[in-house]
């Protein structure tokens, strides 16, 4: 990877959070992920187990919680190795996160798991991607495990408009990590895929070309939702999405304006059922 494109991916992708000692996730029933400012005095209180400091907040202003997370997936750092676990913001909360890192340059975000503090970093500056790493001293295991929970915590929550957030990230990450497995779930047998320029695949082909490596993401981001509609059994989104990959071994990088609609199947998952990418200018 060039320097160039290690700095895009720290900018895009990544806020490492070091800090707190372990923390046994798999022991909770559920999981209620929150961030917090740390304050000079609050109503509550934790310590961070590496530096013996005792860390102040309010438990009635977390700046994200569960409902602003649209999917969570864990995974190792591609550069260090480290256990971690992915979150990607809704864009409410993707608005609330960067305001908030804005506005604490130089001070702690508490992070807690079921009011256990999981890490504690310093802010180094105003984070805007909406996508956050969670990683620390936590286990292979329970990066697992705490992803697991807080993805079954989103899909549960009933909360219409976030619910198909979810699945909207979900497609993102499972093409960026060629997760084959849950392709075959997120796309409907009878789906069209159709690329800016003008290739078209059924889900099948999907999935065989990036098996194969005919096509290959480095980066997928969305910068916006423009539309979003429900009726019945359809939704339909636009979505502004930032592309980085490889076609046929040559690199592209595109900014797309993406339609899909996805169909509600008898259970209430959702399925892709068509997309439609057209290239747009920055």
């Amino acid at each position: 990877m060039s320097k160039s494109s290690i700095s895009l991916y720290f900018w895009l992708f990544t806020i490492i959070f070091f800090g707190a000692g372990a923390v046994d996730v798999t022991a909770q029933n559920g999981v209620r992920l929150a961030f917090y400012k740390a304050l000079p005095k609050g109503s509550a209180s934790v310590v961070d187990s590496q530096s013996g400091t005792r860390l102040y907040y309010n438990p009635e202003e977390a700046i994200i919680t569960n409902k602003d997370i649209a999917s969570a997936t864990a995974g190792k750092d591609k550069n260090y190795g480290w256990p971690i676990v992915d979150l990607r913001l809704t864009p409410e909360g993707t608005k609330a996160f960067a305001k908030a890192t804005e506005e604490s340059i130089g001070k702690r975000i508490l992070i807690m798991a079921n009011k256990r503090l999981l890490s504690a970093p310093v802010v180094q500056d105003k984070i805007e991607g909406g996508k956050v790493q969670i990683t620390g001293s936590l286990s292979e295991a329970e990066t697992r495990a705490l992803a697991d929970m807080l993805s079954a915590a989103i899909k549960g929550n009933g909360e219409e408009g976030h619910f198909p957030m979810a699945y909207f990230a979900s497609l993102d990450n499972a093409m960026l990590d060629k997760d084959l497995e849950r392709l075959k779930v997120l796309v409907h047998p009878k789906a069209s895929i159709g690329h800016s320029n003008g290739w078209v695949q059924n889900k099948n082909a999907l999935i065989d070309d990036l098996k194969t490596g005919k096509v290959s993401y480095q980066s997928i981001d969305q910068i916006s939702i423009e539309e979003i509609d429900i009726e019945q059994d359809f939704i339909r989104v636009r979505r502004k999405l930032k592309v980085e990959g490889q076609y046929e071994q040559h690199p592209f990088e595109v900014m797309l304006s993406v339609m899909e609609i996805w169909k509600k199947q008898p259970g209430g998952q959702l399925q892709l059922w068509s997309r439609q990418a057209v290239a747009i200018k920055d």
